[in-house]
Protein backbone atom coordinates (compact mmCIF):
# COMPACT_ATOMS: atom_id res chain seq x y z
CA UNK A 1 0.00 0.00 0.00
CA UNK A 2 1.76 3.04 -0.85
CA UNK A 3 0.20 6.63 -0.35
CA UNK A 4 2.13 9.75 -3.03
CA UNK A 5 1.95 12.94 -1.23
CA UNK A 6 3.12 15.33 -3.85
CA UNK A 7 3.61 18.96 -4.60
CA UNK A 8 2.73 19.38 -7.82
CA UNK A 9 4.48 23.05 -8.41
CA UNK A 10 4.89 23.04 -11.93
CA UNK A 11 2.98 21.50 -15.60
CA UNK A 12 6.58 19.69 -15.91
CA UNK A 13 6.51 17.72 -12.48
CA UNK A 14 2.86 16.57 -12.78
CA UNK A 15 2.99 15.13 -16.59
CA UNK A 16 5.99 13.18 -14.98
CA UNK A 17 4.59 12.24 -12.09
CA UNK A 18 2.65 8.50 -12.50
CA UNK A 19 3.08 7.36 -9.15
CA UNK A 20 -0.47 7.05 -7.58
CA UNK A 21 -1.79 6.64 -3.97
CA UNK A 22 -2.98 3.90 -1.33
CA UNK A 23 -5.45 1.39 -3.00
CA UNK A 24 -5.53 3.43 -6.27
CA UNK A 25 -6.73 0.48 -8.43
CA UNK A 26 -10.14 1.77 -8.44
CA UNK A 27 -8.87 5.59 -9.32
CA UNK A 28 -7.21 4.10 -12.78
CA UNK A 29 -9.84 5.78 -15.13
CA UNK A 30 -9.99 9.20 -16.42
CA UNK A 31 -11.64 11.59 -14.74
CA UNK A 32 -14.71 12.78 -17.22
CA UNK A 33 -16.64 15.34 -15.43
CA UNK A 34 -15.80 19.06 -14.75
CA UNK A 35 -16.30 20.86 -18.13
CA UNK A 36 -14.87 21.71 -21.29
CA UNK A 37 -11.14 20.84 -22.07
CA UNK A 38 -8.45 21.80 -23.99
CA UNK A 39 -5.87 19.95 -26.07
CA UNK A 40 -5.33 15.78 -24.86
CA UNK A 41 -8.42 16.49 -23.65
CA UNK A 42 -8.05 17.85 -20.29
CA UNK A 43 -10.24 19.20 -18.15
CA UNK A 44 -10.70 23.57 -17.94
CA UNK A 45 -13.57 23.81 -15.82
CA UNK A 46 -13.52 23.20 -12.02
CA UNK A 47 -15.56 22.66 -9.10
CA UNK A 48 -13.00 23.39 -5.84
CA UNK A 49 -14.40 22.68 -2.81
CA UNK A 50 -13.82 25.27 0.51
CA UNK A 51 -14.94 25.47 3.58
CA UNK A 52 -16.23 29.03 4.69
CA UNK A 53 -12.83 30.11 6.80
CA UNK A 54 -10.54 32.69 5.68
CA UNK A 55 -7.68 30.40 5.25
CA UNK A 56 -9.68 29.57 1.49
CA UNK A 57 -9.38 33.60 0.60
CA UNK A 58 -6.22 32.90 -1.82
CA UNK A 59 -9.10 30.64 -3.68
CA UNK A 60 -10.98 33.71 -4.43
CA UNK A 61 -8.19 35.74 -4.52
CA UNK A 62 -6.97 33.55 -7.27
CA UNK A 63 -10.63 34.32 -9.07
CA UNK A 64 -10.46 38.33 -8.04
CA UNK A 65 -7.09 38.69 -9.70
CA UNK A 66 -7.51 36.44 -12.67
CA UNK A 67 -4.65 34.11 -12.10
CA UNK A 68 -7.30 31.02 -12.74
CA UNK A 69 -7.84 32.73 -15.82
CA UNK A 70 -3.95 33.36 -17.22
CA UNK A 71 -3.71 29.52 -16.63
CA UNK A 72 -6.51 29.13 -19.12
CA UNK A 73 -8.95 27.92 -16.18
CA UNK A 74 -12.29 28.70 -15.31
CA UNK A 75 -12.76 27.91 -11.41
CA UNK A 76 -16.02 27.70 -9.62
CA UNK A 77 -15.98 27.46 -5.26
CA UNK A 78 -18.74 25.46 -3.92
CA UNK A 79 -18.88 25.70 -0.05
CA UNK A 80 -18.43 22.67 1.72
CA UNK A 81 -18.64 22.08 5.72
CA UNK A 82 -15.45 18.71 6.38
CA UNK A 83 -13.06 16.96 4.61
CA UNK A 84 -15.38 14.23 5.52
CA UNK A 85 -18.28 15.61 2.66
CA UNK A 86 -14.96 16.38 0.05
CA UNK A 87 -13.54 13.01 -0.03
CA UNK A 88 -16.94 11.62 -1.63
CA UNK A 89 -16.99 14.35 -3.68
CA UNK A 90 -14.18 14.02 -4.92
CA UNK A 91 -13.60 10.44 -6.06
CA UNK A 92 -17.13 10.71 -7.36
CA UNK A 93 -15.72 13.75 -9.46
CA UNK A 94 -18.42 15.94 -8.28
CA UNK A 95 -15.46 18.27 -7.35
CA UNK A 96 -12.15 18.25 -9.00
CA UNK A 97 -10.33 19.63 -6.26
CA UNK A 98 -10.74 20.83 -2.54
CA UNK A 99 -8.99 22.35 0.40
CA UNK A 100 -8.02 19.63 3.26
CA UNK A 101 -6.57 19.78 6.18
CA UNK A 102 -3.35 17.22 6.84
CA UNK A 103 -5.15 15.30 8.72
CA UNK A 104 -7.82 13.87 6.93
CA UNK A 105 -5.75 13.69 3.75
CA UNK A 106 -3.07 11.46 5.86
CA UNK A 107 -6.33 9.36 7.48
CA UNK A 108 -7.95 8.93 3.97
CA UNK A 109 -4.76 8.04 2.16
CA UNK A 110 -4.13 5.55 4.75
CA UNK A 111 -7.66 3.95 4.25
CA UNK A 112 -6.09 3.08 0.53
CA UNK A 113 -8.52 6.13 -0.50
CA UNK A 114 -6.74 7.64 -4.03
CA UNK A 115 -6.67 10.97 -3.49
CA UNK A 116 -3.41 13.22 -4.66
CA UNK A 117 -2.05 16.33 -3.56
CA UNK A 118 -1.59 18.99 -5.61
CA UNK A 119 -0.21 22.32 -3.35
CA UNK A 120 0.52 22.61 -0.12
CA UNK A 121 -1.51 25.94 0.86
CA UNK A 122 -0.64 27.55 4.25
CA UNK A 123 0.88 26.66 7.87
CA UNK A 124 0.05 26.77 11.46
CA UNK A 125 1.60 29.12 13.00
CA UNK A 126 4.24 29.57 15.38
CA UNK A 127 3.19 32.76 16.86
CA UNK A 128 0.06 32.89 18.30
CA UNK A 129 -0.18 36.95 17.59
CA UNK A 130 -0.66 35.44 13.74
CA UNK A 131 -3.22 32.14 14.69
CA UNK A 132 -6.66 32.83 13.07
CA UNK A 133 -7.72 29.92 15.57
CA UNK A 134 -8.32 29.66 19.21
CA UNK A 135 -10.22 27.37 21.90
CA UNK A 136 -12.77 29.69 23.11
CA UNK A 137 -15.37 30.17 26.12
CA UNK A 138 -17.97 31.74 28.03
CA UNK A 139 -16.47 33.90 30.57
CA UNK A 140 -18.93 32.58 33.00
CA UNK A 141 -17.76 28.87 31.87
CA UNK A 142 -15.00 28.78 34.68
CA UNK A 143 -12.67 27.33 32.65
CA UNK A 144 -9.35 29.75 32.51
CA UNK A 145 -6.67 27.31 31.30
CA UNK A 146 -6.69 23.67 29.30
CA UNK A 147 -6.28 22.10 32.60
CA UNK A 148 -10.24 23.06 33.54
CA UNK A 149 -11.66 21.55 30.26
CA UNK A 150 -11.41 17.75 32.14
CA UNK A 151 -15.05 17.18 32.16
CA UNK A 152 -16.20 18.94 30.01
CA UNK A 153 -17.92 19.20 26.29
CA UNK A 154 -15.74 20.50 23.26
CA UNK A 155 -17.29 21.74 19.92
CA UNK A 156 -14.97 20.96 17.24
CA UNK A 157 -15.97 20.88 13.59
CA UNK A 158 -15.23 17.32 12.98
CA UNK A 159 -13.73 14.08 14.99
CA UNK A 160 -10.72 13.00 14.21
CA UNK A 161 -9.43 16.11 12.46
CA UNK A 162 -6.94 18.89 12.72
CA UNK A 163 -8.85 21.03 15.23
CA UNK A 164 -8.91 17.42 17.29
CA UNK A 165 -5.52 16.27 17.11
CA UNK A 166 -4.65 19.62 17.93
CA UNK A 167 -6.91 19.86 21.01
CA UNK A 168 -5.59 16.43 22.25
CA UNK A 169 -1.53 16.86 21.92
CA UNK A 170 -1.96 20.63 23.83
CA UNK A 171 -4.75 18.71 26.51
CA UNK A 172 -2.09 15.98 27.25
CA UNK A 173 0.82 18.57 27.38
CA UNK A 174 -1.42 20.16 30.24
CA UNK A 175 -1.67 16.92 32.06
CA UNK A 176 -5.38 16.36 30.75
CA UNK A 177 -6.52 12.89 29.69
CA UNK A 178 -8.54 13.46 26.02
CA UNK A 179 -10.55 10.84 27.03
CA UNK A 180 -11.78 12.83 30.30
CA UNK A 181 -13.29 15.44 27.39
CA UNK A 182 -16.69 15.32 25.68
CA UNK A 183 -15.72 16.24 22.02
CA UNK A 184 -18.71 16.95 19.64
CA UNK A 185 -19.33 17.95 16.09
CA UNK A 186 -20.66 21.29 15.89
CA UNK A 187 -19.91 23.20 11.99
CA UNK A 188 -17.99 26.76 12.69
CA UNK A 189 -20.98 28.71 11.91
CA UNK A 190 -22.66 27.00 14.76
CA UNK A 191 -19.97 27.12 17.30
CA UNK A 192 -20.67 30.64 19.04
CA UNK A 193 -24.71 30.13 19.01
CA UNK A 194 -23.73 26.47 21.28
CA UNK A 195 -21.58 28.51 23.73
CA UNK A 196 -24.43 31.17 23.89
CA UNK A 197 -26.88 28.34 24.39
CA UNK A 198 -24.67 26.27 26.81
CA UNK A 199 -24.82 23.35 24.54
CA UNK A 200 -21.10 23.59 25.01
CA UNK A 201 -18.04 24.26 27.22
CA UNK A 202 -15.83 24.94 24.79
CA UNK A 203 -15.53 25.72 20.93
CA UNK A 204 -12.23 25.48 19.00
CA UNK A 205 -13.00 28.14 16.62
CA UNK A 206 -11.29 29.80 12.91
CA UNK A 207 -11.68 32.81 11.76
CA UNK A 208 -13.61 34.63 10.40
CA UNK A 209 -15.67 33.11 13.31
CA UNK A 210 -12.80 33.47 15.95
CA UNK A 211 -13.58 37.51 15.17
CA UNK A 212 -17.03 36.81 15.81
CA UNK A 213 -16.91 34.71 18.96
CA UNK A 214 -14.93 37.84 20.05
CA UNK A 215 -17.13 40.28 19.34
CA UNK A 216 -19.48 38.34 21.50
CA UNK A 217 -17.27 38.11 24.44
CA UNK A 218 -15.97 35.06 24.62
CA UNK A 219 -12.46 34.75 26.10
CA UNK A 220 -9.70 32.65 24.45
CA UNK A 221 -8.22 29.99 26.50
CA UNK A 222 -5.70 28.12 24.56
CA UNK A 223 -4.43 28.09 20.45
CA UNK A 224 -3.99 24.52 19.76
CA UNK A 225 -2.64 24.97 16.65
CA UNK A 226 0.00 27.55 17.62
CA UNK A 227 0.77 25.40 20.66
CA UNK A 228 0.32 21.76 19.25
CA UNK A 229 1.18 22.15 15.74
CA UNK A 230 3.07 25.24 15.31
CA UNK A 231 5.02 24.98 11.72
CA UNK A 232 3.54 21.52 10.28
CA UNK A 233 1.41 22.31 7.28
CA UNK A 234 -2.22 22.86 7.33
CA UNK A 235 -4.57 23.17 4.91
CA UNK A 236 -3.88 20.88 1.28
CA UNK A 237 -5.20 20.96 -2.47
CA UNK A 238 -6.12 17.64 -2.69
CA UNK A 239 -8.06 15.91 -5.79
CA UNK A 240 -8.30 11.92 -6.39
CA UNK A 241 -5.55 10.12 -8.14
CA UNK A 242 -8.01 9.81 -11.22
CA UNK A 243 -8.74 13.71 -11.90
CA UNK A 244 -4.75 14.41 -11.15
CA UNK A 245 -3.53 11.82 -13.71
CA UNK A 246 -5.80 12.78 -16.68
CA UNK A 247 -5.44 15.91 -16.20
CA UNK A 248 -1.63 16.61 -15.07
CA UNK A 249 -1.50 20.33 -16.85
CA UNK A 250 -4.57 21.25 -15.35
CA UNK A 251 -3.83 20.28 -11.92
CA UNK A 252 -0.10 22.37 -12.63
CA UNK A 253 -1.96 25.67 -13.42
CA UNK A 254 -4.10 25.41 -10.52
CA UNK A 255 -0.62 24.81 -8.33
CA UNK A 256 0.61 27.97 -10.12
CA UNK A 257 -2.48 29.95 -10.06
CA UNK A 258 -3.23 29.43 -5.99
CA UNK A 259 0.48 29.65 -4.99
CA UNK A 260 0.38 33.15 -7.06
CA UNK A 261 -2.96 34.10 -5.27
CA UNK A 262 -0.69 33.17 -1.70
CA UNK A 263 1.66 35.60 -2.53
CA UNK A 264 -0.50 38.57 -3.73
CA UNK A 265 -2.80 37.54 -0.31
CA UNK A 266 0.63 37.81 1.94
CA UNK A 267 1.30 41.06 0.53
CA UNK A 268 -2.42 42.57 0.19
CA UNK A 269 -4.39 41.83 3.77
CA UNK A 270 -6.99 44.04 2.48
CA UNK A 271 -7.62 42.45 -0.68
CA UNK A 272 -8.51 39.32 1.52
CA UNK A 273 -11.01 41.30 3.55
CA UNK A 274 -12.68 42.39 0.40
CA UNK A 275 -13.21 38.82 -1.01
CA UNK A 276 -14.43 37.48 2.69
CA UNK A 277 -17.91 38.51 2.09
CA UNK A 278 -18.38 36.23 -0.99
CA UNK A 279 -17.84 33.15 1.09
CA UNK A 280 -18.51 34.13 4.68
CA UNK A 281 -21.83 35.88 6.82
CA UNK A 282 -19.60 37.65 8.76
CA UNK A 283 -20.00 41.39 9.72
CA UNK A 284 -18.28 44.36 8.41
CA UNK A 285 -16.77 45.01 12.11
CA UNK A 286 -16.26 41.19 12.29
CA UNK A 287 -14.55 40.86 8.74
CA UNK A 288 -12.19 44.42 10.04
CA UNK A 289 -10.96 43.01 13.04
CA UNK A 290 -10.15 39.21 11.38
CA UNK A 291 -6.54 37.80 11.45
CA UNK A 292 -5.53 37.13 8.17
CA UNK A 293 -3.41 34.24 7.34
CA UNK A 294 -0.10 33.78 5.80
CA UNK A 295 -0.37 31.56 2.83
CA UNK A 296 2.65 28.91 2.01
CA UNK A 297 2.37 26.53 -0.91
CA UNK A 298 5.13 24.22 0.51
CA UNK A 299 4.95 20.22 1.66
CA UNK A 300 7.61 18.77 4.07
CA UNK A 301 8.45 15.19 4.64
CA UNK A 302 9.06 16.12 8.36
CA UNK A 303 5.48 17.40 8.56
CA UNK A 304 4.02 14.20 7.28
CA UNK A 305 6.01 12.06 9.32
CA UNK A 306 5.54 13.98 12.13
CA UNK A 307 1.60 14.08 11.66
CA UNK A 308 1.86 9.91 10.71
CA UNK A 309 3.56 9.69 14.31
CA UNK A 310 0.74 11.96 16.06
CA UNK A 311 -1.71 10.25 14.68
CA UNK A 312 -0.69 6.55 15.43
CA UNK A 313 -0.14 7.92 19.13
CA UNK A 314 -3.57 9.57 19.16
CA UNK A 315 -5.40 6.42 17.77
CA UNK A 316 -6.43 7.78 14.65
CA UNK A 317 -4.20 5.75 12.34
CA UNK A 318 -3.85 1.92 12.68
CA UNK A 319 0.15 1.55 14.05
CA UNK A 320 1.18 -0.87 10.98
CA UNK A 321 -0.03 2.24 8.64
CA UNK A 322 2.70 3.19 6.31
CA UNK A 323 5.40 5.44 7.18
CA UNK A 324 6.68 8.46 5.93
CA UNK A 325 8.78 6.35 3.19
CA UNK A 326 5.32 5.41 2.23
CA UNK A 327 3.66 8.92 2.28
CA UNK A 328 5.80 11.20 0.49
CA UNK A 329 6.56 10.82 -2.58
CA UNK A 330 9.55 12.99 -4.00
CA UNK A 331 10.44 13.73 -7.94
CA UNK A 332 13.96 11.97 -9.01
CA UNK A 333 16.76 13.56 -8.71
CA UNK A 334 15.15 16.20 -5.87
Amino acid sequence: MRFSIRNLTSVATIAAAALVLAGCSGGETSASAGGASAGASEVTELKVGVTPIANAANLYIAIEQGYFTEEGLDVTPTIIQTASTAIPSLLNDELQLALMTSVPTVTAASKGLPISVVSGSDRYPTDGAADTTALVVSPESGISSLADVAGKTVALVGLKSAPDLALRVVLEEAGVDPSDVEMVEIAYPDMVSALQSNRVDAAFVVDPFLSAAKAAGLDVVSQPFTEGLGGMNALLWVGSDAFVQANPETAGKFATAIKKAGEYANENPEAVREVLPEFTSLSPEAIAKSIIPSWDGEISDTDIQAYVDLMKREGFIAEDAPGVEDLLWVPSGN
